[in-house]
């Protein structure tokens, strides 16, 4: 009789059992990660479809600024045109803080820079420099030192390895000397950055005779700018620039370039504040798209395969935006709701199968209503406020809320960081994913807990079959030493 046992101890294929248990408690774990699983796409889903209204919110906002002042105002434009059609004189902008009006411009002078010129190849005997080869060292035009000087307080180096092109770069990049360098008929020649009548001081540096040496600091080579001198309405000003602004005008929100001087030409500038139906159309679109995505993602997501069914909140906020853009928004007005501008929510006659939750703008409708009335256009999308006479009084003011503020309520409300629906729901599925985590933790913990517990009971069987193995060997061995067959 044998009895055949393999490998350390009892040769019993141990680590497969112990595996094969521990899979058998592994679903239990494996449930609760598709659980957290689920619930962290819940909240991704959650946190883009936040976003997704909050495009929508900040597409309304397009319009209802218009209702903090003209500045932000996209039902109307401000335009500046000019008798000067070809703008040989001057051209006009204007901002929407324009107030519209018509202005009579003179332009007697433009402003220029101040400049300095070095010595130059016609200069006064002794002071001739000939700086047109750019390549060539100071050394070579008779400066062979080390020297230094200040350009309006900024001080350059040089020496008589200078290159000329070393010099102007030097000069050039500078941010503080408030000068550029160029040559011009054999000079380097320095310019003021600003127009005007403003000096540019070139001194010699400490120890140093360049700026005396190469001539700018000799005032008989100093050409001072001017200011521009124009005249609005005909009251005469000046101006260290060509480039006037609303300071320089008077005018709030009017810029004017002067090219030339004009002479006894007068130039009108009229200043007209008009309709904007292109930038309210543009603006209607980019809602329009916006709504279109948050109606159709949340649908989509709320579905009985969506990762938000179930969220009947978010299906009510939903409904409500939806009603609202297919509702009656200003009973007593001239356009009662989005579809009298040509907002629906597809055309009439369509097929019943297509799809009828999305709106489409009319662009025809859109651009005939608002021409028609675009008070009434802007009344309806964000409300007015009127005076109205009543009876022992001397006036009441009546306010009609717009489409787009009533939006907005709804919106904010959702959207609050401290109270809304979305914080609120990202708040509890944080809190019950923070659960699922701890739980998870401790499942893995007890199952390491009772992997390490099998594995040192099947250990202590091992060694038990090991020494049973032992004893018989020794008592067949012991059988064999006084003859006894134990091969059976």
């Amino acid at each position: 009789m044998s009895i055949a046992m393999s490998g350390v101890g009892s040769g019993l294929p141990i680590n497969e059992w112990i595996e094969a248990l521990v899979e058998v408690q592994q679903p239990k774990i494996d449930t609760l990660l598709a659980e957290q699983k689920a619930l962290n796409e819940k909240s991704t889903s959650l946190n883009t479809l936040k976003s997704t209204y909050s495009a929508v919110n900040t597409a309304t906002l397009k319009f209802t600024d218009s209702l903090y002042g003209p500045s932000s105002d996209i039902f109307t434009k401000v335009s500046a045109t000019t008798s000067d059609e070809e703008g040989k004189f001057l051209t006009a902008t204007a901002t929407q803080l324009a107030t519209p009006a018509v202005l009579k411009i003179s332009v007697k002078q433009l402003a220029t820079s101040t400049s300095r010129k070095t010595y130059g190849p016609d200069s006064a005997d002794g002071k001739q420099l000939d700086f047109s080869d750019s390549s060539k060292k100071l050394s070579e035009l008779g400066f062979d030192k080390e020297g230094s000087f200040k350009i309006n307080g900024v001080t350059f180096n040089v020496s008589g390895d200078t290159t000329i092109d070393g010099l102007i770069y030097d000069i050039n990049n500078s941010a503080d000397a408030g000068v550029q360098a160029h040559i011009e008929d054999g000079q380097i020649v320095l310019e003021s950055t600003e127009l005007g009548s403003k000096n540019i001081t070139v001194e010699d540096g400490e120890n140093s005779d360049f700026a005396s040496w190469i001539g700018w600091n000799d005032d008989a080579n100093l050409t001072l700018g001017q200011n521009a001198i124009f005249t609005v309405n005909g009251k005469e000003k000046e101006a260290s620039t060509n480039n006037l602004s609303s300071t320089e005008l008077g005018i709030t929100g009017l810029s004017v370039e002067l090219k030339e001087v004009t002479g006894d030409e007068i130039i009108k500038i009229n200043i007209k504040r008009e309709s904007d139906v292109d930038t309210v159309y543009s603006a209607l679109e980019s809602f329009v798209n916006d709504f279109n995505k948050a109606i159709n993602d949340t649908d989509s997501l709320t579905g009985t395969e969506g990762q938000l069914h179930g969220e009947t909140q978010l299906v009510s906020i939903r409904n409500r935006l939806r009603n609202m853009v297919t509702s009656t928004v200003n009973p007593d007005g001239v356009y009662k709701s989005l579809s009298d501008i040509g907002i629906t929510s597809g055309a009439p006659g369509m097929d019943v199968d297509a799809d009828t939750t999305s709106l489409v703008i009319d662009k025809d409708k859109f651009y005939e209503a608002f021409k028609s009335n675009p008070a009434a256009v802007k009344e309806l999308l964000i409300g007015s406020s009127e005076s109205t006479e009543s009876s022992g009084s001397t006036g009441s003011s009546e306010s009609q809320t717009g489409l787009m503020q009533t939006i907005q309520e709804t919106l904010q409300a959702a959207l609050s960081t401290e109270n809304g629906y979305f914080t609120a729901r990202n708040e509890s599925l944080s809190s019950e994913i923070n659960n699922l985590s701890n739980k998870i933790t401790r499942k893995e913990e007890d199952l390491e807990t009772y992997r390490e517990r099998i594995t040192q009971q099947f250990n202590y069987m091992d060694q038990q079959i090991a020494q049973l193995n032992n004893q018989f060997s020794q008592m067949q061995s012991q059988l064999a030493s006084i003859g006894v067959n134990t091969g059976s």
